[in-house]
């Protein structure tokens, strides 16, 4: 066996090293509790420190930070942050409203928005508002973009839910399709098989509360959710994740402690949070096979909301990483 000579063996030897830093740097992730799969960074990889990003953007009043508006999506924890955002106003005092009104619109048109964009930053500060709307950007208003934020879920556990409440509601309400009780019990396996209409076109709902109100965000294409992306990353402060909620409290506590101080602590000593949990779980959910779920990420529009949230949580997750 030949020999080797002493500045191979030195070489061999600094490469071993270098191969055992990188691979300790690798492994010792600060944020090691929050759990991801080896596809979480979605479409590209975030170099920059996005987290303080962010908070130069706050810091230079990119946003007008007296002004926070929660465009909340539908089945993505809202209730819980709704009801959380009320305790925060509490004991960081700023104010909250949340209103709703019977059979009200996700969409406006150009007058309406100019009209919401007046009201919004009219209204006394520090504001939190909180309602089912599609983005609006106000600068087209000629006015700074409030501190947006919002939550997203997985997409198939998002449609489950949805499709599941629809039929039997929760606690609160809900539920009350018009549909026969035979239909009402399919499951989504049945639906699937069934390729039923619901099923097979999935209902377009996440992606415009990020695209707005553009008649091209309520297609099901690569440009409403190019577009949304695009929104998230020029106009929001953050998305946050609902599988990750105490780590997204965390994040936007970083982001913005005038409104979030200890945002994790109220939200966990709050018995409310229980409570609101338990009303508004959706009844009578049953499991959905992994052929089913196949199907819907892959044959249907939900590949293109995987896009998004993908994209969402490759931000969450540089954002964590940095904390």
């Amino acid at each position: 066996m030949p020999r080797l000579s002493v500045a191979r063996l030195l070489s061999l030897f600094l490469i071993t090293c270098t191969v055992a830093f990188t691979l300790y740097i690798f492994t010792s992730n600060p944020l090691s509790n929050v759990k991801r799969n080896e596809d979480d960074e979605g479409e590209g990889k975030i170099s920059e420190n996005l987290l303080l990003h962010q908070q130069m953007k706050v810091a230079n009043e990119t946003f007008d930070s007296r002004y926070i508006f929660y465009n909340r999506v539908p089945k993505c924890g809202s209730m819980s942050m709704t009801t959380l955002f009320y305790r925060l106003g509490g004991e960081n005092k700023f104010r909250v409203a949340s209103p709703y009104e019977a059979g009200e619109q996700q969409d406006k048109n150009e007058e309406e928005e100019e009209s919401f964009t007046k009201f919004l930053t009219n209204e006394p500060h520090p504001f939190v508002y909180i309602r089912h709307l599609y983005f609006i950007d106000f600068t087209k208003y000629h006015k700074k973009q409030p501190m947006y934020v919002n939550i997203m879920r997985d997409p198939i556990e998002r449609f489950e839910s949805f499709y599941y409440f629809t039929r039997f509601g929760s606690t609160r309400g809900g539920g009350g399709s018009r549909m026969g009780e035979e239909r009402r019990q399919e499951t989504i396996d049945d639906c699937v098989r069934l390729r039923r209409h619901e099923c097979t076109r999935p209902y377009w709902q996440v992606v415009p509360y990020f695209c707005g109100n553009n008649p091209g965000c309520s297609s099901r294409s690569k440009w409403a959710v190019d577009t949304a992306k695009r929104n998230i990353e020029n106009h929001y402060l953050f998305v946050g994740l609902i599988e990750e909620l105490d780590v997204s409290l965390d994040i936007l506590e970083n982001l913005i402690p005038r409104y979030f101080d200890n945002a994790r602590g109220i939200y966990h000593m709050n018995p409310e949070n229980v409570k609101v949990k338990k009303e508004t779980k959706t009844n009578n959910k049953k499991p959905t096979s992994q052929q089913a779920k196949q199907f819907l990420r892959e044959e249907t529009s939900l590949k293109l909301e995987y896009e998004l949230y993908d994209f969402v949580k490759a931000r969450f997750y540089s954002m964590a990483d940095s904390l």
